[in-house]
């Protein structure tokens, strides 16, 4: 819960998504959007087209090895991308402003991600 309100609490603007998809060449860009006080959150990614857009739904932390610190934070998610494809993550809060994730669709092709805040 902390890393979600934390980490995504702040203006959308602030925050920038980057990854790459097993089946999709170059990386993909977009936004992290803040989630509610109960935690969660969300990413926009698209490919450098924007052909391709996925859009990552992530639930509030289910692990918080630190209590009060949300390091080390993880939880849930998933990624609907507009070609059909359903990729169920899992991301780890790497500090209270940043966190990444990855998980694989039906056919195997890796998706990995990280948000970070802008400086």
């Amino acid at each position: 819960m902390i890393v979600a309100a934390s980490l995504l609490a702040a203006c959308a603007i602030g925050y920038q998504a980057r990854g790459s998809l097993g089946d999709v060449p170059g990386e993909l860009r977009g936004k992290g959007f803040p989630g509610n006080a109960s935690g969660g959150g969300r990413f926009i990614l698209a490919d450098r087209d924007g052909r391709l857009q996925c859009d990552g739904q992530l639930s509030p932390p289910d692990v918080s090895p630190v209590p009060g610190s949300c390091e080390g934070e993880a939880g849930k998610g998933v990624v609907r991308c507009n070609d059909g494809r359903e990729v169920p993550v899992r991301w780890t809060a790497i500090t209270c402003r940043s966190f990444e994730g990855g998980g694989e669709d039906k056919f195997g092709n890796r998706l990995i991600f990280r948000v970070d805040r802008r400086k």
